[in-house]
């Protein structure tokens, strides 16, 4: 049984698993023994990226336009938007009224898969749209959206469940949803 409700307080199972999960970030320190500040801040550049090179595993796909996706997952990046943050959304059905903004109180239809096709979960997800409400690639790709609007989000592994992963899902695996927005309720008309 599905209960809706207005105020999207109630966690569901969906909810949970898709509640916001924060990766650490990893930072390297500064080479106190540079010249100048900017041989520093140079160094500390390029210790910082080498760090951050290391927590990727060798083999581990993180290119999006590399991944084979199961073929009926329909995975056409070529006619999605990118985003800045590696985000890529097709619109698979145009919705209609107004678009969703950061403090709108939504209801989302969704279906996530594994790149293998494998189906992760499927349900109705309340939320309003804010950091920190769904894993960050969802609350991204659900912003904007028109009531009765379907999207297909490909999300980077950043933007799902990182390096760590979560239950069924691996370490640094990117997610595709399916979405459907069924309920809108714009900010302060709650």
């Amino acid at each position: 049984m599905i209960i809706r409700t207005k105020t999207a307080t109630r966690l569901s199972a969906a909810s949970l698993f898709l509640a916001l999960w924060f990766v650490a970030g990893c930072g390297g320190d500064a080479d106190t023994d540079a010249d100048a500040a900017t041989d520093e801040a140079a160094a500390d550049m390029a210790e910082t990226d080498a760090d951050e090179a290391e927590m990727v595993p060798e083999g581990v796909l993180i290119d999006l336009r590399k991944f084979e996706f199961a073929s009926h997952l329909a995975i056409d990046l070529d006619a999605s938007e990118e985003s800045e943050t590696g985000l890529f959304v097709r619109v698979l059905e145009d919705g209609s009224g107004p678009t969703t903004q950061p403090g709108d109180e939504i209801v989302l239809n969704y279906t996530v898969w594994l790149p293998d096709g494998n189906r992760i979960d499927t349900g109705d997800f309340p939320m309003v749209i804010a950091p920190g409400s769904a894993i960050d690639g969802f609350v991204e790709g659900a912003t904007g959206m028109r009531l009765g609007e379907r999207r297909q989000l490909v999300l980077p592994y950043d933007l799902a469940y990182g390096a760590a992963g979560r239950g069924s899902i691996p370490p640094y695996s990117p997610l595709v949803f399916q979405v459907e927005l069924i309920e809108h309720t714009p900010m302060g008309e709650g």
